[in-house]
């Protein structure tokens, strides 16, 4: 695709070879949340599926955190431009009882959203969902990760898709700056929500966005930092080819702790072990980051002079006291492993390690508790690992799988619980 100037509107052709992926789907999901990028990605794809033969059907969807009084309004403001377009839209609710979490709101917010989003695509048989992440948001993300210490993985560009809770969530406009967008919206004589948390110096987002004029100003524009987070995203990859063969090879899965051949793991190139036991820690602990460089590195290095440590990163013990393999699992903390309640059929989460599917109603006093009795494993890692307490179901009734990175299912290994 050709370069355009900078505050030019994104044309037919350019929308064309953007959402060329969507082609041959039948319904996909768009996320608006009233701002530029999202309301410029609607209007773009809203032009392209009527100058397509058979395009997909759009889906508008938008998401009320309930953190501003102005949120819904904006919400039913998004649903209105909907509406004028002909598009189905649906309005969707954080339901935080009026107490969002204190400590990182804005992680917690996004984490809710993509749920809320996965939500409504299953509900409404939608192939995909589709994001606004731009040029920009890239070269964010890779100054507000460089400034956490991230590796390789971390520094890599944002994906042009991503899977969650087994939805697919597409990014066509990572190669489109935000001032287009913005012209975009100003061409079709809109005014576009603004947000004031994405000034707010209170997030480090919101810091480092105010430093982009200064690091433009000594040749660090958004387009070279978003230049070089792809080609260390082209890095990443060849990481991660060379991890999965790693993986396939010198991992063992006891659904939800990890054995890895010690001696692979000490002849793997740093780069390569390093990408392996991120990935196996946020296996074991799901979340939308993994663990930081630094203490991985650290521990890997003594590993590799043979100190055979025992180290616990964010919540993961990385345990190579038994010299045939290294062994991750789950710390409990300082509370203990929780209790759950086990009150409907449905699926629950334990931990924010496992999924807890249950066919039937359970009966009263059911609960999902910590403490196997496995010879395989560890002492301290079986006693991490959840079992059925109080019921004695009929076979395939309830079902543990354990999660994977952010919240999605780590792959085709079950714990059918029979109490």
């Amino acid at each position: 695709m050709s370069a355009a100037a900078p505050d030019r509107p994104v044309g037919d052709d350019e929308a064309r070879d953007l959402l060329a992926p969507l082609e041959g789907l039948a319904a996909v999901g768009v996320a608006v949340s009233g701002g530029p990028d999202s309301t410029a990605l609607l209007l773009i794809a809203d032009r392209w599926a009527r100058a397509t033969s058979a395009p997909p059907d759009l889906h508008v969807l938008t998401v009320d955190h309930g953190l501003r009084t102005a949120a819904r309004a904006e919400a039913e403001a998004v649903a209105a431009l909907a509406g004028r377009l002909g598009r189905p839209a649906e309005i969707l609710v954080w339901d935080h009882a009026g107490a969002p979490p204190a400590a990182d709101l804005q992680a917690a917010a996004r984490a809710a959203r993509y749920s809320l989003l996965a939500d409504a695509a299953r509900r409404r048989g939608l192939a995909a969902v589709l994001l606004a992440h731009t040029r920009d948001d890239v070269a964010e993300t890779f100054l507000i990760r460089l400034a956490r210490g991230s590796g390789l993985a971390g520094l890599a560009a944002m994906r042009p898709e991503r899977i969650v809770d087994g939805v697919r969530f597409l990014r066509p406009l990572l190669a489109v700056p935000k001032a287009r967008l913005a012209a975009t919206v100003a061409a079709a004589g809109l005014v576009a929500a603004d947000d004031p948390s994405n000034r707010a110096d209170r997030f480090l987002r919101a810091r480092i966005r105010a430093t982009l004029p200064a690091l433009a100003a000594l040749g660090l524009t958004p387009e070279r930092l978003a230049a070089t987070a792809h080609r260390l995203a082209r890095a990443a990859a060849v990481v991660e080819a060379a991890t999965a063969d790693l993986r396939a090879g010198a991992v063992t899965d006891h659904g939800g702790v990890f054995a890895v051949d010690a001696v692979a793991l000490a002849a793997a190139p740093a780069e390569v072990g390093l990408r392996l036991l991120s990935d196996l820690a946020r296996a074991v602990r799901p979340g939308d980051y993994g663990p930081r460089a630094a203490p991985l590195e650290a521990w890997l290095d003594a590993f590799a002079a043979g100190a055979a440590p025992r180290r616990t990163v964010a919540g993961v013990v990385l345990d190579a006291r038994r010299r045939r393999a290294v062994w991750l699992y789950a710390e409990a903390g300082r509370a203990g492993f929780p209790v759950l309640a086990l009150d409907r059929p449905g699926r629950h989460v334990w931990d924010g390690r496992f999924a807890v599917d249950v066919a039937v109603a359970p009966p009263p006093g059911a609960r999902v508790v910590a403490g196997r009795d496995l010879a395989a494993l560890p002492r301290a890692a079986a006693a991490g690992l959840p079992r059925l307490d109080g019921w004695d179901p009929p076979p395939g009734a309830v079902v543990l799988r354990p999660l994977g990175a952010a919240g999605t299912s780590a792959g085709d290994e079950e714990l059918v619980i029979s109490r």
